[in-house]
């Protein structure tokens, strides 16, 4: 029997990801594989970094890059651009000034697919969005994703990206999404990945919702620059940590559609606050990610 840990979406959620690493080593697994999204959204990306390089100096770990590192990669290599202070863009901006060349190498190193190949057991592939496109989204019973798994070269495709922790297949084919480690999405906000267990027939999923330190991460919101860099995007991401309800596309959407009505035109990232402001308030968020206690109707 073979085990591997799949992990992915970590977005700079040091806490969560020290969880499941603890918990895979008191199950005896020394093979990883990682799927991208390894940092933004939370603060201090270092800490997540270093243990990823620990895990890929003394494990067997497979590893590629998704769209936030491409996100990254690609601001460094224009010549930095558009991302400045504010909830639009200003976790990207608090990201990439915490970087150092070592990261920026590291995710340059990276592919963006991958497949794995192991004599006494099938193949797999992996990748963060899809195996042509880190930003691409693979839903159940879309037909993008059907399209996708009766490509394959294997019988299993490893993803990440869209936070939902799911199994489908088609047509034999199988799609295996993890869940996010660092921003997940339901289970009341537990950590999630998977254990695939390999065997001459082929590869089985178990998939692990584990409870750990939140206040530690919270904590080091409130500590960082991010809050003060981007105050509703760091409210939307401790709210996802807290509730496991993820509701930072409709605080965005909610926030532009804002600004457009009063100014004509909402250009990303140049979103004010107080558009922000008013998108937490509408959905119940404080600026610590708490909800709002709704007033009963009279």
């Amino acid at each position: 029997m073979t085990d591997y840990a799949v992990f992915s979406d970590i977005h700079g959620n040091h806490s969560a990801f020290q969880a499941c690493i603890d918990y895979c080593m008191g199950r005896g697994i020394t093979n990883f594989v990682l799927l991208g999204d390894y940092v933004t959204d939370c603060p201090y990306p270092q800490k997540t970094l270093e243990k990823i390089y620990v895990l890929k100096q003394y494990f067997n770990t497979l590893i590629i890059r998704g769209n936030r590192e491409e996100y990254l990669l690609n601001y460094h290599k224009t010549g930095e651009g558009r991302w400045k202070k504010g909830s639009a863009s200003g976790a990207l901006l608090y990201t990439y000034e915490n970087l150092t060349g070592k990261d920026l190498e590291f995710f340059d190193s990276l592919p963006n697919y991958g497949i794995f190949q192991q004599k006494g057991v099938p193949g797999f592939e992996y990748c963060h969005g899809s195996p042509t496109n880190t930003s691409e989204l693979l839903f159940r019973e879309k037909r993008n994703t059907k399209r996708v798994l009766s490509h394959l070269k294997t019988g299993v495709l490893l993803h990440g990206h869209n936070h939902v922790q799911d199994t489908y297949v088609y047509r034999g084919k199988k799609g295996v999404n993890p869940g996010s480690i660092g921003i997940p999405w339901y289970h009341g906000g537990k950590t999630q990945f998977c254990i695939i267990h390999g065997s001459t027939k082929g590869w089985e999923e178990e998939y692990l919702q584990l409870d750990y330190n939140r206040k530690e991460i919270l904590r080091d919101f409130k500590k960082s620059e991010l809050c003060s860099i981007a105050p509703a995007w760091a409210a939307v991401s401790m709210h996802t940590i807290r509730t496991g309800v993820d509701l930072n596309q409709t605080v965005l959407l909610r926030a532009m559609r804002l600004c457009e009505q009063e100014k004509g035109v909402a250009r990303w990232p140049d979103i004010p606050e107080k558009y922000w402001a008013i998108a937490l308030k509408e959905n119940y968020i404080d600026l610590y990610g708490k909800d709002i206690p709704r007033q009963e109707d009279e």
